[in-house]
């Protein structure tokens, strides 16, 4: 490439959405017997019977999800005796939600006005797969994102005994599951689980060539020639690896690339993905903090507060104090909210023993990177899961961590 400032009106992106974490590939590599396991899990759906159920498991960023599109996509195209349908829990996280989004999946169109009861809209989707003659397949993205109050529960036995209510209907579930502490024989109840009784897909990381071999491929469409050179791919294949999430590398090739543009450069140097992997390392924090409600977040931004003035461990009772003072709520829902940040990784829950049991609230890392100060109550807010940068600032966990 010729090494000539970058005009205003040009960009380094022969096709940028390229690098959006959730574009589904054209080329789907290092997966092929992850994918042969899932189509013999749904091979008896096509004939008619209920699929396996299945559990996929893995790091985040390692397959999981585009696996299931890319399958649910070529059973749309080739066959109107399944209904797959893929329901995001990170979004969807109560019961009537979920079944809103498997309404919308076998209908075409969202159920009636705000307001009708969860039951009737469970109905209505055994009224519809009777009326097809379909199987169901339902795909719980993230489940583990409705652990908290049951609702994994609740929403399993639902689908899985629609059968008991609707004779000749036909369902089964699939879940993607990053949590590696998760044990489904301890989480659901026994009735539940046998019923479920799953197989497991396993997704383990991408090596570092199969990481380069991706990245390199959507570099070689998706970015003009010469734009990210040896060194800087390296490096991007390096903090991509420490922690253990395509999107991550992906985002920051993405971040990196428009750094090189605002300097009008048509190169990507060094400095530029060092100074994106800041940013990018907290992607799933971002994206969690996103998939917050009003309340939750109000939850979040007292723990954070509390923490900034300093003065100790931040104890629920003072973040319950803080977050009633804009408006009186319950201790139960407030409980509620507080387990939900727990099980989307934004904090950690301990127990101190001091006159009875205290639970400590200690944010997570990569949570106040994420949230600048000052923060206001209900704010919208930004990034992810267990990818966290640590003191070093090479390495992040699977588990994430703590400052």
């Amino acid at each position: 490439m010729t090494h000539h400032p970058l005009m205003s009106d040009q960009t380094l992106f022969r096709n940028p959405d390229l690098f959006e974490f959730d574009r589904l590939p054209e080329q789907f590599h290092y997966r092929d017997t992850q994918v042969k396991d899932l189509a013999f899990a749904l091979r008896p759906a096509l004939r008619g019977t209920r699929p396996l159920n299945t559990v996929l498991r893995g790091p985040p960023g390692t397959g999981k999800t585009t696996a299931v599109r890319r399958i649910f996509a070529e059973v749309e195209e080739t066959t109107q005796a399944v209904v797959p349908v893929l329901v995001s829990c990170q979004k969807d996280r109560t019961r009537p939600a979920v079944f809103a989004r498997i309404y919308e999946g076998i209908a075409g169109h969202k159920p009636p006005a705000v307001g009708v009861p969860y039951t009737k809209t469970v109905d209505e989707v055994g009224h519809l797969l009777t009326r097809r003659e379909a199987v169901l397949v339902v795909c719980l993205d993230d489940a583990d994102a409705l652990l908290p109050d049951g609702v994994l529960n609740e929403v399993l036995a639902a689908i899985l005994r629609l059968h008991e209510s609707y004779p000749g209907v036909r369902t089964g579930v699939w879940m993607t599951v990053s949590c590696p502490a998760l044990d489904l024989i301890r989480d659901l109840d026994r009735a539940t689980f046998s019923v479920l009784c799953p197989n497991e897909v396993p997704f383990p990381p991408y090596t570092a060539a199969e990481v380069r071999g991706i990245i390199g491929e959507r570099v070689l469409v998706g970015l003009y020639p010469g734009v990210l050179p040896p060194a800087a791919m390296d490096l991007v294949v390096e903090r991509t690896m420490a922690c253990g999430d395509l999107r991550i590398g992906l985002d920051l090739v993405k971040r990196a690339v428009l750094a090189a543009e605002k300097e009008a450069r048509t190169e990507v140097t060094v400095e530029d993905v060092l100074a994106a992997y800041s940013l990018s390392r907290h992607l799933y924090v971002e994206i969690a903090v996103r998939s917050l409600t009003a309340g939750e977040r109000a939850v979040l931004d007292a723990a954070l507060s509390l923490e900034r003035e300093g003065g100790g461990p931040v104890t629920a009772g003072m973040a319950y104090e803080r977050v009633c003072a804009g408006g009186r709520i319950s201790y139960t829902t407030f409980h509620e909210r507080l387990r939900k940040l727990e099980h989307l990784h934004l904090v950690d829950l301990a127990v101190r023993q001091e006159k009875g049991r205290t639970r400590v609230i200690e944010v997570r890392d990569g949570v106040r990177e994420v949230i600048a100060p000052p923060v206001s109550a209900g704010s919208s807010g930004t990034v992810p899961n267990r990818c966290t940068g640590v003191a070093d600032d090479e390495k992040c966990g699977y588990e994430g961590g703590r400052r």
